[in-house]
């Protein structure tokens, strides 16, 4: 019996809970970064068609997060910001980052 809450890859069973490539166009494929990389066919579904990454925040971007690494929705939050405020105004960024704490 499947974990509750768990994910797995359509085509390899891989656990994709933390990170899946979801079809837009098919309904309920969802694939491991590894299997759509390689343009893995399931079905109906194609490789053209589009896609939607799901991760749901907890992807580690820059190393485990145990030692201080960046989850994906840190380095959108980031990205944000600095698209926002510009880069460099650090200033007026903390203040957002601080208030978004609160």
């Amino acid at each position: 019996m499947a974990d509750l809450g768990k994910k797995y890859c359509v085509n390899c069973l891989a656990d994709v809970t933390n990170l899946r490539i979801r079809c837009a166009e098919c309904q309920d494929i969802e694939l491991c970064p590894e299997c759509f990389s390689a343009g893995a066919e399931i079905g109906n579904h194609r490789r053209w068609h589009g896609y939607q990454q799901v991760d749901g925040g907890r992807f580690s971007l820059w190393g485990p997060e145990a030692e201080g690494g960046w989850t994906s929705r840190e380095e959108q939050s980031l990205l944000d910001a600095i698209e926002q405020y510009g880069f460099g105004n650090w200033v007026r960024f903390s203040n957002e980052s601080i208030s978004m704490r609160l």
